[in-house]
């Protein structure tokens, strides 16, 4: 497709996404400290910007794909991770469970030659297995592949060609995919899967609607007399055709019987329908992201209310799209960071004890409340014992807290909010609701002085001469 709206509700979607906070607890053993923290990884090898140009919105239209995590003392000081998209990589199942991950490299030699590089990392027992092999394409053809030394290819200096890491269950790389391919065919689906008709059928209506737009130029009829002369020459200047500028000749007889050249300029315009086409294309638009984004989304009204409740609603397809997607991110970014600080201490260290990191990832509410609406909102519930403090963390940050900060938190809430909370006032309850039991128990005595009772009982002793 060339219209490029495809491309377009990627980028949305990207954009609505955003960019999210990751939180982690390195673990520092005794001899053992991770001297990094994943933000420094990260910034090493510009991972966000890699994760919101190429990973997500690759993903998202191609259906899946995979990360892999690379380390190389001579290039960096931290390892790193690549993206690879569906074509590049493979991999090997028994039902659910993932056996190994192979991934394509292809590298030009100095010859000319082309060289496919295959890395497969497979699970061996409890263990990782890495494999290097290297092909030579013959003549060029892709198909024709004949076994070569990686010393063939000058990127893989220093590449073993087997490589065990022991004890570890990881495979240093993690598969992303979004939606299941129910059919089978695939890893994962595609968000355009069934789809591609229609946008074939779309960038056809957009050319038919250039073409009528160029068609719809107004026409200019010249009578020679009339022409620019070209001061060299002395003969006329004749006008381009694109300009839909043409010359008449004087005397000339039109197709209805009129004669040209009686007025030294005529104009004519066709009167054409552009609605039509440009209707029909945002109902080929609307199809082709229904089930996924809203037409309000791409700045397509289609109702006319504006307030909050009818905008959230008018997005409600694209939250629910935006939810699956984060969902689903949420994990892949959790085990990924997890699997690159466990790289960055076999970088340093050639062994990795500790096998998996609590990573949170929070991402911005969209056509939500803001953080600060919901601080008050869930504040007042958790001030008026509606909610527990456990509930109240939850909802507020959404598990982006590691365990360490989530357990301050509800300490200090806990503290605050539990037992005797109001405790300053020397008592149980708020302030507010001492005040009006003292006011009540002053109105009681008052009343108990006139009519001559006890103020501690429940009626007055009326009887009392």
């Amino acid at each position: 497709t060339h219209s490029g709206q495809l491309r377009n509700v990627v980028d949305t979607m990207v954009g609505l996404c955003g960019k999210p906070q990751a939180t982690t607890v390195l673990t520092k053993l005794p001899g053992n400290p991770i001297p990094n923290t994943l933000e420094t990884i990260l910034k090493s090898s510009n991972f966000w910007d890699v994760y919101q140009q190429q990973q997500m919105p690759m993903t998202l239209a191609e259906g899946w794909g995979c990360w892999k995590i690379n380390w190389d003392k001579d290039i960096s000081d931290h390892p790193w991770a690549t993206y690879y998209r569906a074509e590049y990589v493979d991999y090997v199942r028994r039902g659910p469970i993932l056996l190994s991950i192979c991934f394509e490299n292809w590298y030009m030699g100095s010859d000319g030659s082309q060289y496919l590089v295959l890395e497969t990392r497979s699970r061996k027992g409890k263990d990782l297995l890495i494999v290097t092999e290297a092909f030579r394409a013959s003549g060029g053809d892709e198909t024709q592949l004949s076994p070569v030394d990686l010393s063939a290819v000058p990127e893989l200096k220093g590449v073993q060609e087997r490589l065990l890491i022991n004890d570890y269950p990881g495979f240093l790389a993690k598969p992303c995919r979004f939606y299941y391919d129910s059919t089978g065919d695939t890893e994962g689906r595609s968000i355009y899967a069934g789809k591609l008709d229609l946008a074939d059928d779309l960038d056809q209506d957009l050319s038919q609607n250039a073409n009528t737009v160029r068609v719809s130029t107004p026409e200019e009829l010249f009578n020679n007399d009339f022409l620019e002369k070209d001061p060299k020459t002395h003969l006329y200047k004749m006008p381009h055709r694109f300009d839909r500028k043409y010359t008449s000749f004087l005397g000339g007889h039109n197709a209805d019987g009129t004669t040209n050249g009686s007025l030294p300029v005529q104009t004519t315009q066709p009167q054409v329908n552009f609605s039509a086409y440009s209707d029909n294309a945002i109902a080929l638009l609307l199809q082709i992201i229904s089930g996924f984004m809203s037409p309000a989304t791409l700045g397509i009204d289609v109702a006319k209310k504006d307030n909050a409740d009818a905008q959230r609603e008018k997005e409600k397809v694209t939250i629910f799209s935006r939810n699956i997607i984060l969902e689903h991110e949420r994990e892949i970014l959790a085990s990924l960071f997890s699997e690159l600080l466990c790289a960055e201490e076999y970088l340093n260290t050639e062994k990795i004890t500790v096998k998996e990191y609590e990573i949170g990832i929070k991402y911005n509410e969209f056509a939500d409340e803001s953080f600060e609406g919901k601080l008050k909102s869930l504040g007042d519930a958790l001030d008026n014992d509606n909610i527990s403090p456990e509930m109240y963390l939850d909802k507020l940050y959404d598990g982006a807290l590691s365990k360490d900060d989530y357990d301050s938190e509800l300490k200090y809430l806990k503290e605050r909010h539990s037992g005797n909370p109001f405790s300053d006032n020397g008592g149980s309850q708020p302030p507010q609701a001492q005040a009006q039991a003292q006011e009540s128990g002053g109105v009681a005595q008052d009343l108990a002085a006139v009519l001559g009772g006890d103020p501690g009982s429940q009626t007055p002793d009326v009887g009392a001469k």
